[in-house]
């Protein structure tokens, strides 16, 4: 299986776990399935048990459109902190919204979800270990397995307004499919259909006697 170290963030888009309950407006959180081992739009998975969430947990920020670090010129773009676990096979993301008072922005963005308008996430990973499918292991052999990914950051996201962002994925992971090397099929061994021909061919003459 071949090392990948490429430092080339990719993007996973999240959603909503449930409508959230008196008890989460109150407590002002708000839970996002970050992601799973279903086959995304871009054709990867990523391994649930394979997540390095160490470095996001020193800094557990969460942001809106991924308007963080050398992108983001609003320090209310950063909208809450959050903790990520798995549960049931599943990475989750528990985010707590900044107070109105300290941060408006992040109180709208609240509200939006509350409403229902705001319902997906983004998630910025970046895959160190993966692999093509392999038949074997009954994986689809046209998708990428991201064995290790190290979890960057996660945003609050209204797809629209991320056009950019989905092209920047799309294009990284093209590179991606470039330094994997995919296995090559074996070699037919010619010993094999000849002996099923000489097989065909006496079941034939026995047939026919």
């Amino acid at each position: 299986m071949p090392e990948i170290t490429l430092n080339k963030p990719v993007l996973r888009f999240a959603t909503l776990r449930a409508a959230l309950t008196p008890e989460q407006i109150e407590s002002r959180t708000a839970e996002f399935v970050i992601s799973t081992e279903a086959v995304d739009s871009y054709g990867t998975v990523f391994k649930v048990n394979g997540w390095d969430l160490k470095r996001y947990a020193n800094n557990p920020v969460v942001g809106y459109n991924h308007r963080l670090g050398a992108w983001n010129d609003d320090p209310d773009n950063v909208i809450g902190t959050s903790e990520v676990f798995v549960e049931d096979d599943k990475l989750i993301g528990r985010v707590v919204f900044e107070s109105a008072d300290v941060n408006p922005k992040a109180e709208k963005i609240f509200q939006k979800i509350q409403t229902g308008t705001l319902r997906m996430a983004s998630v910025g990973a970046n895959p160190t270990r993966g692999h093509w499918g392999d038949e074997k292991l009954g994986e689809d052999t046209d998708v990428i397995y991201f064995d290790e990914s190290e979890l960057f950051e996660w945003s609050v996201v209204d797809i629209g307004s991320n056009a950019e962002a989905l092209k920047r994925s799309a294009d990284t992971l093209a590179e991606i499919k470039k330094e994997i090397p995919k296995q090559a099929s074996p070699a037919p061994d010619p010993t094999i259909k000849r002996s099923v021909r000489e097989a065909k061919l006496s079941i034939n003459q026995n047939r026919y006697k």
